[in-house]
């Protein structure tokens, strides 16, 4: 065989070589590219967990105001309405260490800047008195507001009582409803990946929302509402 002929041969070879290899890089890239490529479809969704549980805190504010010309008369009056209402608070199975009350707010109208000789006013003196109780019985709370409101209309003593219900266990309640809210995240992503004829891959990101508590309506506050929302992206395959 000439020397040409082996020469022609080799060089035959090598670019037939050149070629496979090139086919089988390309396939790869492409194979590769789409891989990748893959890794770019996601899907984000958000998984939402409310429940509804129990106020086990109130806070109960009880006001009056009393008026009077004598202002000693007037201090007496106080402190047997104090005494009246912490007595029913007391029977009805409240403590000293949930009662809170400081001395009252006393005003000499007299001595207010914008008093005028010429205005009628019929008593000199004013007394606004705050009693708070801070406590978990939460049921016995509104079944003594209606007590002492009874008793003190028949004293002619307006009784003002605003109860502020509270919830302190959201740190019980916390992981059992973060997992609630990741499974109703994956089934939405599920539910999107069957429809997009796919499937769910590995968890992307995820974030959790601030839990939120509220009053179940506006009638009921003794009932709160927790509620909170997590953020998931998952890869789709």
């Amino acid at each position: 065989m000439s020397t040409n002929m082996l020469t022609v041969k080799k060089v035959f070879i090598l670019g037939v070589c050149m070629v496979l290899s090139s086919l089988v890089l390309g396939m790869m890239m492409v194979r590769t590219v789409k891989k990748f490529k893959s890794y770019d479809d996601t899907v984000k969704v958000r998984g939402l967990c409310e429940r509804e549980v129990p106020a086990d805190r109130v806070v109960m504010r009880i006001s009056y105001g009393l008026q009077d010309n004598d202002f000693m008369v007037l201090r007496n009056s106080v402190e047997e309405v104090n005494n009246k209402i912490i007595g029913i608070l007391k029977k009805s199975g409240f403590t000293n260490e949930e009662i809170k009350y400081s001395m009252a707010d006393y005003t000499d109208r007299y001595g207010n800047y914008y008093y005028n000789s010429d205005d009628k006013i019929r008593y000199r003196y004013a007394a606004d008195q705050r009693i708070n109780v801070f406590t978990s019985n939460v049921e016995e709370v509104e079944e003594v507001k209606s007590k002492i409101e009874s008793e003190l209309i028949k004293e002619d003593v307006i009784v003002s009582i605003y109860n502020s219900y509270e919830y302190n266990g959201l740190n019980e309640i916390k992981p059992s409803m973060i997992a609630e809210s990741l499974e109703n995240a994956r089934n939405a992503a599920d539910e999107f990946a069957k429809n997009s004829r796919s499937r769910i891959g590995k968890m992307r990101t995820a974030s959790q929302g601030y839990f939120e508590v509220e009053n179940l309506d506006e009638n009921t506050p003794q009932i709160k509402k927790v509620r909170v929302v997590t953020t998931v992206e998952y890869y789709l395959k």
